[in-house]
């Protein structure tokens, strides 16, 4: 009897406890015509279900506040705002409340204590789409430095709990007690979203191509004879053991006429294939066209990518030179029984515009081509004109994401693998920093208001002076512990992939430097065709003219190794 009255004095206690804890609204409160502040801004966003929690800041002067969440079915959350003014619900009271969220909607409605009396202010709505999305986004954090290393890393955030992992990141070698040297952790890919065969790379001492596959982390060194630079970036093949990459020849300039900080450009750029089983790379194309961003199209039938015929002259600085790359979107159809490509089709032309259209994502449904479009080049992450633009690949209709879009650059963007979310870099914020953001694009082609990364802590982006950089879907947490890969770095040794025996062996791998000049530059991995070697490049894409290669490019900004 004892213990039995023991058990229901605690048990009493608990439900006194929790009544004590318990939220009311106020009882009295007048409505008042004021939009409540929020940061992030989560008025009229589009969720979907399962999303963690968007918790968020009050920015109205109160000295108390309140909130509540209403799906319409019943269902509702009243929440008071901490000492810091932050809203954080429950976990699982905020899953339950959307799924049964009524007409997709929750109403948002917020109660402010000024001066011993309650407001009402303007309630606020979040729209609620049950359409599945992938439960990670991976993601590059980098400071917005350009001329040295910090500490960069690449995490993965939990978009059903709101946690963030770490994936590798410049790390400490304990048994020499000094920092790893290091000069980036970028360019990561999946295989169809799926972590458990996905690549990054280290760049630095030890470093080199990290791939998991198979159950297994190797270490690989994908530059062969043939290409001018190592693999930069990736596209996964959805299905087959393939990874096509660009090889880019990535100079950095830091404008004194033009307005922003820093502008990345290429010198050359190819594609190249990597064939993971084989182990062996080929060099598709060796045109002096740029080609740069590759994706692959859902079913694995295309490679789309930009491209661009301009022409920067070496013996001028850069600042007046890259301004003329304007590139377009144009698409390669792959035979994977012959490892071979079609020759280039444009697909989205916005060179004769004078316009420049870069990173090219295609829709899950294989409806959609999400697309940058800026006034210039293939890196416009700093472009205050950068802005997403959807085109419809059936009737070619182009359309400006305006939902999405913000007065500040909009850039890198990714698509979740099973319905039309998207998450993208914005630097709507505050021009500076790069924060990723999560859209929606319907059968119509319109996006939807972006939200932020639901952290559990609403003030992690304004804490963090970090980017976010090549933000990318995934559907589960990657397999490996960050410490098995500091153990590949610092143990294994690199693996050298092999040349296809279909590129050219006339150049050296390692110092791009020409072995062979018998007026022949080999074969075009794309058409086929002999190619004429005679100290120029090809043709000047804008008047048809040869181009000739004039000494060295004293007036390069250098080779970008850091930065956005």
């Amino acid at each position: 009897m004892k213990k039995r009255s023991i058990k229901y004095l605690v048990a009493a206690l608990g439900v006194c406890l929790l009544s004590n804890c318990t939220t009311h609204l106020p009882k009295e409160a007048k409505n008042v015509a004021e939009e409540v502040v929020t940061y992030p801004d989560v008025k009229g966003v589009t969720i979907p279900q399962g999303i963690a929690p968007l918790n968020f800041i009050i920015g109205n002067a109160s000295d108390q506040s309140i909130v509540e969440v209403s799906n319409g079915n019943g269902g509702s959350i009243v929440q008071k705002a901490n000492s810091d003014n932050e809203v954080i619900f429950d976990v699982k009271e905020w899953k339950k409340l959307l799924k049964e969220a009524k007409e997709g909607k929750l109403e948002c409605t917020t109660y402010l204590k000024k001066g011993g009396s309650w407001e009402k202010l303007n309630p606020f709505h979040i729209n609620v789409i049950d359409e599945p999305i992938d439960s990670f986004v991976t993601y590059r954090l980098i400071e917005p430095s350009f001329m040295s290393t910090g500490q960069i890393g690449l995490f993965q955030f939990d978009l059903t709990t709101g946690e963030e992992t770490t994936i590798m990141r410049r790390c400490q070698n304990f048994t020499t007690e000094k920092m790893h040297e290091q000069s980036c952790v970028n360019c990561h890919s999946a295989q169809k979203k799926n972590p458990k065969n996905k690549m990054f790379y280290y760049r630095g001492k030890d470093g080199g191509l990290f791939l998991t596959y198979n159950g297994k982390i190797s270490k690989i060194e994908t530059k062969v004879p043939g290409m001018f630079k190592g693999t930069t970036y990736p596209a996964w093949h959805p299905t087959l053991p393939y990874i096509v990459f660009s090889e880019n020849d990535v100079h950095q300039d830091f404008p004194t006429m033009m307005k922003g900080k820093v502008e990345f450009f290429d010198r050359e750029v190819d594609l190249v294939l990597y064939d993971i089983e084989k182990n062996e790379t080929y060099v598709i194309n060796e045109t002096r066209q740029l080609e740069t961003n590759p994706t692959w199209s859902p079913d694995g039938e295309y490679v789309y990518f930009a491209l661009t015929d301009s022409v920067m002259r070496k013996d001028r600085y850069p600042e007046y030179e890259y301004p003329k790359l304007k590139y377009d979107i144009a698409r390669i159809k792959f035979d994977p029984e012959t490892k071979s490509f079609s020759k280039p089709e444009i697909v989205l032309d916005m060179s004769k515009d004078g316009r420049s259209a870069t990173f090219p994502r295609i829709s899950p449904d294989n409806k959609f081509l999400l697309v940058v479009i800026s006034n210039f080049g293939a890196s416009p992450h700093s472009h205050k004109e950068a802005d997403l633009y959807v085109m419809n690949l059936e009737t070619k209709e182009l359309t400006k994401c305006d939902e999405a879009n913000s007065n500040e650059a909009e850039s890198y963007h990714d698509f979740s693998s099973q319905a039309n979310w998207f998450v993208f870099y914005s630097r709507r914020e505050d021009g500076n920093y790069g924060r990723a953001y999560i859209s929606h694009l319907d059968s119509t082609g319109k996006c939807s208001k972006p939200f932020q990364l639901p952290h559990k802590d609403p003030q992690t982006d304004i804490k963090r002076l970090k980017v976010y950089n090549m933000i990318e879907f995934a559907n589960a947490k990657v397999a490996f512990k960050e410490s098995d890969f500091y153990d590949v770095l610092w143990n294994q040794a690199i693996v050298q992939a092999g040349s296809d025996p279909r590129n050219r062996q006339d150049v050296d791998g390692t110092t791009g430097a020409t072995k062979k000049n018998d007026g022949q530059g080999g074969t075009d991995g794309t058409t086929g065709a002999t190619k004429k070697n005679d100290g120029q490049r090809g043709l000047d894409g804008n008047t048809g003219a040869s181009v000739k290669k004039e000494g060295n490019d004293k007036f390069s900004g250098g080779t970008a190794t850091h930065g956005e």
